[in-house]
This record gives C-alpha cells, structure tokens and sequence, in this order.
C-alpha cells in the first residue's frame, strides 16, 4: 500500500486536489482512496515573504501502484507539472499542488531525490492526524490538538447557489443586495463549493419575467465584484438563466465556467457561442419556467424513461453545436414539471442517468417534493435536503445545494467514519 499526501494553497485549491486525485486514479493507481481535506496554516522559514503565509489544503491518499518508488516519484512530478506547478521553483514557496510519497508498506528509500517514509512527517501534525484517521492500527499518532483550521471533502461535488432575487422561493431578498450576493458568493467558494450558481431571474411558480436588460443590471455588479476572484481562480461561476441575450453579454464580458440553461431552450447561436467560450453547459428538463405546479409529465408515463429519452436527444444536439461530452450537464429538473411523486422517483431512480455519456446535476435544495415528507417551511428544510444529498451522492456527480457549508459538515464526519481501514 502506497501513502501520498497532497497539498495546495493557491488558486482553487479544492479544486486542484480533485485534479491530482482524478489524475492518479487514472493513470496510476488501483483502488485510489482519499482522506478527507484540511485547511492548515502554512509552515514557513524564518524569514519568508509575508505572502507566502497562505493556508493549504492537506489530504492523503492510498492505494495499490506497480511502479518502482523512483517512476512514481517521476510521474508524480509530471502530474504537478500539468497541473500547473514550474518544474524550476523556490523551496517553501506558495505552489498550486505538491505530490509526496509518505510510505510505501515497509519499504526504506534514502536517495539525495527520494526519502521514504518522508522525513517530515514527525514535524506535520496534520499528516499524522489523517495518516491516524486512515488507519489507527498502523499509525500510532495522538497529536490532533490544532493539527486544523477547516475541514473538507472532495466528493461529493457540491454546485452552491447565489439567488440575486427578491423573490426566491427559499431565500428570496437575502442577497438582492449586489454586495451581499458578492459576500455570499465568496462564502460559498469557501465553504467548498466547486461552483457557485448566480441567478437573477426567479424561477418559482408566479415569478415576474424580467426584461434581459433587468436580468443582466442585476448580475453585472455581482459579477463585477467577483472578477478579480475569478481571474485569479479562486472561485467559478454558473450563471442560471433563460435568455440568450443575457448569456452572450455575460460571456462577452466575464470568465463564467457554466451556464444552466434551466429552460433547455437557447437556440443554435447562443449554444455554439457557450461552447467556443469553452463553458460547460448544463440542461435542465423542464415543461415551464417559472415552474407551473398545474404542469407534469404524464402521469401514465415513467419519468425516467421519458427525462432519459430527452437528455439522449438534446446530448446529441449539443455535441453537433461543438460541445465535448465531458462539457455537457444533464439535470433532470426537480420541482419543474414533475409531481412530487415524480420527484422522489427521479431522486430514487438518478443511477440510471449513468447510462448517459455525459456528467449530472440534481438541484433538489429545499424543493416541494419534500412538503411529503416535512411540515418544514422551504428555508428551513436543509436537514431534508441533506439526507436526500447522502442518498444521492453515489449516484450524480453534482449536487446543487443552497447549504454548502452543513453539507461540508456531514460528509467530512460520514467520510471519516466509512473510509477507514480498522480491519
């Protein structure tokens, strides 16, 4: 067995960690494993620039690799550098990502390029705390007290949702304000999200249609004091619309990285200028927007089969428009023209959405389907919709959720619990 810890503590660092852990599963390792993710304060030199003081996300890995200690060390190195680290850079300097082998089983290795166990490990508190958390019968370590700052996890990946809205029907009013939605936004990157969702048109059943004038006057100042964030890849942004005319000035003006099409309506133009942006594009089923509760697929009809049978259409469609499978998003649109009955039966059935060549989202945050379960009123339901995320979360690769930070709280503690090896 094969320990290796991975660091970063510039640009999106969670999302750094997600590439290197993709990057190992595929290329090098058998039965891949992660820790969960902490934040850490930087350790430093005396005498180190003072913006080199940025905390780092920490993890460990493990699993099974037919390498010598001397390849993987070099392939290690060839995945840094593809993420973005320069293969010439200064000891103990800010870096996207560093790759250490930590143990390998019982072997020893002292080379002047290569030490196994690492020789740090007695001086990083948070490598034993994970390395103890992993498997207590193999690392002795008792050392938890201020080992970190935050907690994560990588998986699963959570989509958090900005409403710059009067009227949300969950939140609605809370961040109008353009600042407090830039606050939000900004809390929610923290927090873990993978994404940040900014909508300025309400989608709730009797939502006023705003003029794309009045949509994009809403975004522009959220966005404006996002772009500094963006730019630097510190956060990405999805931004949930219907109106083409919105979505071509946005892409003309800002690096957005998604847009949810959450009508799956835009027409050929607008969809070929998201995909020569190099945005990812997410297409929500949907019979009504605003939602219309009068409105559901027929109820003699198996939803699955039927959202199935669209997604397999309009994926097709896409990829014609240029877009690459990999950039495609299919959701099946809780709460939008489905009963709730229909709902829970999309929610339970989601692993068959697999079958598609393309990745999902379910937005189920504080929906309706929950009223048959719950007297909760909607901005009080993220117990609810935390339970439906656990149920989901091997079976769609995003989940769309206005409570990031609770949702961190649940999957680090199920994470820390379940992945063990105490056999």
């Amino acid at each position: 067995m094969i320990y290796l810890s991975i660091g970063s503590n510039l640009g999106n660092r969670l999302e750094n960690l997600t590439k290197a852990v993709d990057l190992l599963k595929n290329r090098l390792f058998k039965n891949l494993q992660c820790s969960i993710v902490l934040e850490t304060a930087s350790i430093l030199l005396p005498g180190s620039p003072k913006d080199w003081d940025i905390p780092f996300l920490n993890m460990v890995v493990w699993g099974e690799c037919s390498l010598s200690p001397e390849s993987l060390l070099t392939d290690l190195k060839e995945i840094e550098h593809e993420i973005g680290r320069p293969e010439v850079y200064e000891k103990w300097a800010p870096r996207i990502i560093d790759l250490d082998i930590l143990f390998i089983d019982d072997v020893t290795v002292n080379t002047p390029n290569l030490q196994i166990p690492h020789p740090e490990i007695g001086n990083r508190p948070f490598l034993q705390h994970l390395l103890s958390l992993i498997n207590p019968l193999k690392f002795q370590y008792s050392n938890i007290e201020n080992s970190f700052l935050k907690n994560f996890v990588i998986s699963p990946k959570l989509v958090g949702i900005v409403n710059v809205t009067p009227d949300s029907f969950s939140d609605g009013g809370k961040y109008f304000n353009p600042e407090l939605a830039i606050t939000k936004a900004l809390e929610l990157a923290n927090d873990g999200a993978t994404i940040v969702e900014l909508g300025a048109q309400s989608t709730r059943p009797g939502a006023k249609i705003l003029t794309p004038e009045e949509e994009y006057g809403r975004l522009k100042p959220v966005l404006d004091g996002l772009l500094h964030h963006m730019q630097r890849g510190e956060i990405r942004i999805s931004i949930d619309s219907f109106s083409p005319s919105v979505i071509l000035q946005i892409l003309a003006n800002y690096p957005i990285s998604w847009v949810n099409d959450v009508n799956g309506s835009f027409d050929d133009t607008t969809l070929r200028t998201i995909s020569e942006k190099n945005c990812g594009i997410i297409l929500m089923h949907s019979l009504s927007v605003p939602a219309d509760k009068t409105l559901s697929i027929d109820l003699k009809l198996n939803p699955v089969e039927f959202i199935l049978e669209w997604a397999i259409k309009n994926i097709e469609r896409l990829q014609i428009l240029g877009f690459d499978r990999n950039t495609i998003i299919i959701d099946p649109g809780i709460g939008f023209g489905k009963s709730a009955y229909q709902d829970i039966l999309l929610i339970h059935d989601m692993e068959t959405f697999k079958k598609l060549p393309c990745k999902t989202m379910v937005g189920h945050s504080r929906k309706f389907f929950m009223t048959t379960f719950t007297t909760e009123l909607a901005g009080n339901r993220d117990l609810e919709t935390i339970a439906t995320s656990a149920f989901l979360q091997n079976k769609t690769d995003y989940l769309r959720v206005h409570n990031v930070k609770d949702h961190m709280r649940f999957f680090v503690a199920q994470n820390c619990l379940m992945s063990g090896m105490y056999d």
